[in-house]
């Protein structure tokens, strides 16, 4: 009577939906989906079961086999997320909700195929990165330039103003309203777009963290080609299910904070590890450290140790309080280590599920 059910709905059903005899190790029902999702025909799979397993692409065989062992254990799972590689068509995202039936005997699956929205996904990634890479030029290369220009014009008028033509100084103070006022404009700017970001609600996936890191330095390379970056990691790829947008929101605030505070040849390191149930990024710098005082305020929203970079960037006092808000939304902490003169490390420690 289950597997009437579940053939009824597979029937019905864009999703591949199966049927898996543990006993017999046999496929007892695929539908039309199935052959589509895996590129082998209803006929084969039903035949050969073992022809699906060497589809699923190496990094996630792991993943795929702990997954199995869960639902041995729970007698189901949910939104297992992994990758096949099809012949002819290539790799493919994939989704499966899975139950155990009839006493643990058959093992019925609702398989998706998610390629799509984990293009679109990754879409967004690059847009983002592209969008905080502006925003990084706004505030390295636009707000340093316009607050020196400030500074300068305050010089002048300390010491200069008496000898200054009256005209001439009227347009001086022209120029110094017009230089607060676009200041302001890029400051509000930039804390517009870090509340926004922070507000976007939780998506798990299942990414490479490794890869994830790459794109994030990519777009920060671009603009800093006068600091070493370097990944630096023994693992060849570190697969986890937790919101991609957000774990790039951290990474890239960490590196561009470490940009900020490192001086022209300087180094930052992007250091990762894992744990049986955990990954570790690190983001070290040989930059000029955090003063003591300023570290009991140092994550907090709008916070007192907001400070002008070495090139005069301006600070809003939000990115490192988002980074901790962030990761703490992921499941994770965050620390931090300094000297001043001598740089810094900010770790964060995420959950891989």
């Amino acid at each position: 009577m289950v597997q009437t059910d579940i053939t009824r709905i597979g029937e019905l059903s864009t999703d591949a939906v199966f049927v898996f005899d543990l006993k017999s190790l046999r496929f007892t029902y695929v539908n039309d989906a199935c052959s589509h999702v895996t590129g082998i025909s209803r006929e084969e799979l039903l035949s050969d079961a073992s022809l699906v397993l060497p589809l699923v692409q190496s990094e996630d065989s792991n993943h795929v086999n702990s997954c199995y062992q869960e639902l041995l254990e729970k007698h189901h799972v949910s939104a297992t997320e992994f990758r096949v590689v099809v012949p002819g068509t290539g790799l493919k995202h994939l989704s499966c909700d899975a139950y155990l039936l009839q006493g643990g005997g058959l093992l019925a699956g609702f398989l998706k195929d998610i390629t799509k929205e984990r293009e679109h996904a990754d879409y967004i990634i690059n847009y983002g990165a592209k969008k905080d890479t502006l925003l990084d030029m706004m505030a390295h290369n636009l707000s340093g330039p316009l607050a020196l220009s400030q500074q300068i014009i305050d010089w002048m008028g300390d010491h200069s103003k008496d000898r200054i033509p009256v005209e001439i100084w009227s347009q001086i103070n022209l120029i110094k309203a017009n230089t607060a006022e676009c200041l302001d404009i890029v400051t509000d700017f930039l804390k517009r777009e870090h509340l926004e970001s922070e507000h976007i609600y939780v998506k798990k996936t299942r990414f490479d963290v490794l890869s994830r890191i790459v794109e994030t330095l990519d777009k920060l390379i671009e603009t800093n080609k006068n600091k070493r970056f370097r990944l630096v990691s023994a693992l060849e790829n570190l697969n986890i299910n937790t919101d991609s947008v957000k774990f790039f929101q951290i990474v890239h605030n960490l590196v561009s904070n470490a940009v900020k505070f490192t001086p022209d040849g300087g180094e930052i390191d992007i250091i990762v590890e894992d744990t049986p149930e955990t990954i570790i990024v690190r983001v070290k710098d040989n930059g000029i450290g955090i003063p003591p005082e300023l570290h009991p305020v140092l994550f907090e929203n709008r916070t007192t140790a907001g400070r002008e970079g070495l090139k005069n960037e301006l600070s809003n006092g939000l990115g490192l309080s988002i980074v901790k808000r962030l990761t703490y939304v992921l499941g994770g902490e965050v620390r931090f280590a300094t000297e001043p003169g001598h740089g810094s490390i900010f770790s964060i420690e995420l959950p891989k599920n």
